[in-house]
């Protein structure tokens, strides 16, 4: 049977909202909380759409052949995953859903698995889902069909237009994430080697800067947010986790700023005393390799000091309605995002007081 554009347009609306209740239920119950699934804001996964309309597309000539139905469906559907997959991944450096623990897979994209599920689906859908659907949708008058459609379609794009933004502010917050923690990475090391380098330091500067490794020591999970429950609602949960996370990076700043002061001072007293011409110029240039790094880590300070809270809350809700999701390009990144939403499975008994 030929359907006119806007029942094809009803058919995958109504197919990505099917999709989206599957993936909802079976996810919240996985979570033992209520979790929006899919990449927009809306109730719809457009991949099952469009993979409804490809399997009824390829399998509308063979509609008495399950066989066909099911290999063709199983064909169309798997390319589409990997295809959409690749492309997410590419234009986000995100992936949205991972089957590298599958065993046969490629390259995370699909899996054996899941391309045999997607027949099985096929087969549900022609024989099952679709006849009950197809006959309510053709009863539904030729100007309902054309105005509902089009009404759905404006929402479609708008919720895909604002998602895509949220994607790409993503993407940005860990683009930047991961340039300040590798910059911020790369002063240490300096410090720690400017630091080794002063020779013969005094008795209180060595008790000096070992007081303040070990108090870094005790600052390194900075990156690791504590899972904690609580009588507060999500959004507070979230503000709490950032707070926490400003107060350990704002107590790491002040470390590595004491240490490398301490540094300097010593060096401005070896400085004063009886050494050799060769010997000043290596503690000068040891001089200057420490005040390059404080201002160095003022500017990672400013830069982390200027993602608002809100970037972190949209990243963190974002991740918890694609809860599979990883990131390979900003896997640090992404795990410090990520545990601004850990905890959830601790939170079924906190009361949502918003």
């Amino acid at each position: 049977m030929q359907y006119t554009q806007a029942q094809w347009l009803l058919f995958f609306y109504i197919y990505c909202f099917l999709g989206w209740i599957w993936e909802t239920c079976y996810v919240s119950l996985l979570k033992r909380e209520w979790v929006n699934r899919g990449f927009l804001h809306g109730p719809i996964l457009p991949i099952y759409g469009f993979g409804a309309i490809i399997i009824l597309w390829l399998t509308m000539p063979f509609k008495d052949n399950l066989l066909h139905i099911y290999v063709l469906g199983m064909i169309g559907a798997t390319i589409l995953e990997y295809v959409t997959g690749a492309a997410m991944e590419r234009l986000f450096h995100m992936r949205y859903w991972d089957y590298s623990h599958h065993p046969f897979n490629l390259n995370g994209h699909i899996s054996l698995l899941t391309s045999l599920g997607w027949g099985f689906f096929s087969v549900l859908l022609v024989e099952i889902l679709h006849p009950p659907i197809e006959q309510l949708l053709l009863q539904v008058a030729y100007y309902t069909a054309e105005l509902l459609s089009l009404i759905l379609t404006v929402i479609f794009v708008a919720d895909t237009t604002k998602s895509v933004q949220s994607a790409l502010d993503m993407k940005e917050l860990m683009t930047k994430l991961a340039e300040n923690s590798e910059y911020f990475a790369m002063l240490e090391d300096k410090l720690n080697a400017a630091s080794a380098n002063i020779s013969q330091g005094s008795q209180e500067f060595q008790e000096h800067i070992q007081r303040i490794e070990k108090d870094l020591q005790d600052n390194i999970a900075i990156y690791q947010q504590h899972k904690e429950a609580g009588q507060r609602s999500r959004k507070a949960f979230l503000l709490e986790k950032l707070l926490e996370r400003k107060d350990k990076k704002s107590r790491l700043f002040t470390l590595l700023n004491e240490k490398a002061d301490a540094a300097i001072q010593e060096i401005h007293i070896q400085m004063q005393s009886n050494i050799s011409d060769s010997e000043q110029t290596r503690l000068y240039s040891l001089l200057t390799q420490l005040n390059e790094f404080k201002t160095g880590l003022k500017r990672v300070e400013i830069n982390m000091a200027a993602r608002k809270d809100k970037e972190y809350q949209v990243a963190a809700n974002f991740i918890r309605r694609n809860p599979s999701s990883v990131s390979r390009r900003f896997k640090e990144a992404f795990e410090e995002i990520k545990l601004l939403n850990e905890s959830r499975h601790e939170r079924h008994n906190i009361k949502d007081t918003k």
